[in-house]
C-alpha cells in the first residue's frame, strides 16, 4: 500500500525524526511511503506551494497516516480533508 504521512511540521524542530521513524516503521511492514518531511526548506515557496505539492503526493497514495499531532497543524488538517475527498483510507497513528 502507498501511504502519505501527515502531521505537524511548522514549529516542531524534530519533525524530520518523527516523520522518518514512522516512514521506517511503515516501510518495514512492506508499504511504500510518501514522507513530506523529506522535502527541503525552500524560502521562496509559500505554504500554498507546499500544499499544492502535498496534493500531488496524496493523489498517488492509497492511504494517509495521521501522526498524533496532526490536529495541531493547519497543513495536516488540510491534507486530511483532501485525502478523505480523494477517497483514501485514513490511518490514525
Amino acid at each position: 500500500m502507498k501511504i502519505y504521512i501527515a502531521g505537524k511540521i511548522t514549529g516542531d524542530e524534530n519533525y524530520r525524526e518523527k516523520f522518518n521513524a514512522v516512514e521506517e516503521q511503515l516501510a518495514s511492514q512492506g508499504h511504500d511511503v510518501m514522507n513530506p518531511a523529506r522535502l527541503g526548506n525552500y524560502p521562496g515557496f509559500s505554504w500554498e506551494d507546499y500544499m499544492y505539492v502535498s496534493e500531488a503526493m496524496i493523489k498517488v497514495c492509497d492511504a494517509i497516516y495521521l501522526l498524533p499531532d496532526w490536529k495541531e497543524s493547519r497543513g495536516a488538517k488540510y491534507e486530511e480533508r483532501f485525502a478523505r475527498a480523494c477517497g483514501l483510507e485514513v490511518i490514525n497513528g
